[in-house]
């Protein structure tokens, strides 16, 4: 196990962060087009084909993001000396991750609630009186609407942040235990097991936690899960050892699986193919495929990148450093795109190259907006070059956690 303070950097998980969020913009753009799966807002074009290709990234995307959280906070917790320092940590995670939040729940979301509610209630209200009336707690027109952080005012696809925040929170609090030397011996020899073994042991514990489990909390457990997992593979040099060597396998693994839950999915669909009596095996074994395929591409994806990807470049900082802030942003570009190209009736393939290519361009100008204006931009979580001396920092700080104070007590309780 590689002493913490040597630790090599990873470029490959750095890459793969980079590529995973950007594969959030493409399949949230699907989620207007997919027939059976339920987004804030629908095209007039819909596709059951289109679910098929959606299910190559499904099962995976967002547990591989976890584990490359996990890893980066793994990475700052395994240096971590005093406790001041993990005091220090909590104060500067909170303020970095909950600030965007905020600005996310009351600026960047609500257009997607507009939207949501043009489509589903027939709403004729102009964004600007929506808007208005959204800051009112108690208006009457959000009465079918009354989940979220605060009443109507959700998080959408900032959860990721919220479950973030909490999860960072949890890990701090276990790490002098999970860092202690002898239970990190025995964390080694379950790493040191062969793969097989190990895909095996997270696909029945994703099989298990779809069990009992509302949709948001199944969805914090299995990300927990990922998340703990990335933070304890931090110096286990014998697992990226295992992985080097079983990258052909595991990809005929994912490919092989992948026909097979295409299969699953579509006797699910068509639910006429098979006799009733049969239907509860079925999606015993649609489920059974659906995790088995989130593990077995998590891991070829660390293969594959731990062999293409393991080295610098010059564009991988910036691209790291604006990842958040586009993430932030993309979905509601994706939706207000979509609202208003809707009356044209593009037809399918061109309303989509057009949501895309707003969508980027939106996110280049959002970041390129904040980039030049570096005392705002953490409000985005953007991480610009420039340089704040000591007492800038504090004062940026001490603001930053009187503004968050509220969403952190709400987000507890």
């Amino acid at each position: 196990m590689a002493d913490a303070g040597q630790l090599a950097r990873r470029y490959e998980l750095d890459w793969l962060r980079v590529l995973a969020f950007a594969l959030l913009i493409f399949y949230h753009t699907g989620m207007l087009y997919v027939e059976r799966w339920g987004f804030h807002y629908k095209s007039q074009y819909l596709s059951s084909t289109l679910e098929y290709l959606m299910l190559a990234s499904s099962p995976w995307r967002m547990l591989l993001i976890w584990l490359i959280s996990g890893y980066a906070l793994g990475t700052v917790l395994r240096r971590l000396r005093r406790w001041q320092h993990y005091g220090r940590l909590a104060l500067t995670r909170s303020v970095g991750l909950l600030l965007p939040l905020m600005v996310g729940l009351w600026i960047i979301v609500p257009p997607q609630l507009y939207a949501e509610m043009v489509q589903k209630d027939g709403l004729t209200l102009s964004y600007w009186q929506f808007y208005q009336a959204f800051f009112d707690l108690s208006h009457p027109l959000f009465a079918a609407y009354q989940r979220g952080v605060w009443p109507h005012v959700d998080v959408n696809h900032l959860w990721y942040l919220r479950s973030l925040w909490k999860f960072t929170f949890v890990l701090l609090l276990l790490a002098p235990l999970l860092y202690w030397p002898p239970l990190q011996r025995q964390i080694g020899r379950v790493f040191a097991l062969p793969l097989g073994w190990q895909l095996l042991l997270y696909s029945a514990l994703l099989f298990v936690s779809r069990y009992g489990l509302e949709d948001d909390a199944r969805r914090d457990v299995q990300g927990f899960g990922y998340f703990l997992v990335g933070a304890l593979l931090v110096g286990q040099t014998a697992f990226w050892q295992k992985l080097a060597v079983a990258r052909t396998w595991l990809g005929w693994g994912c490919f092989g699986n992948y026909l097979l839950l295409c299969g699953l999915y579509y006797c699910y669909t068509q639910p006429a193919l098979l006799p009733s009596a049969l239907q509860p095996q079925l999606q015993i074994g649609l489920l059974g495929s659906f995790v088995l395929q989130a593990a077995l591409v998590v891991w070829w994806l660390l293969a594959l990148a731990e062999r293409y990807l393991n080295k610098p470049h010059r564009y991988l900082n910036v691209a790291n450093r604006t990842v958040f802030p586009i993430y932030l942003v993309h979905q509601s570009a994706i939706v207000i795109a979509a609202l208003y190209l809707t009356p044209f009736q593009l037809g399918g393939a061109l309303e989509a190259a057009l949501v895309l290519l707003f969508t980027l361009v939106a996110s280049v100008v959002f970041v390129g907006v904040f980039w030049h204006l570096p005392w705002c931009a953490a409000l985005v979580g953007l991480k610009t070059t420039h340089v704040f001396s000591p007492w800038q920092q504090r004062l940026g700080y001490a603001l930053g956690l009187i503004i968050v104070t509220p969403l952190a007590l709400t987000l507890l309780l």
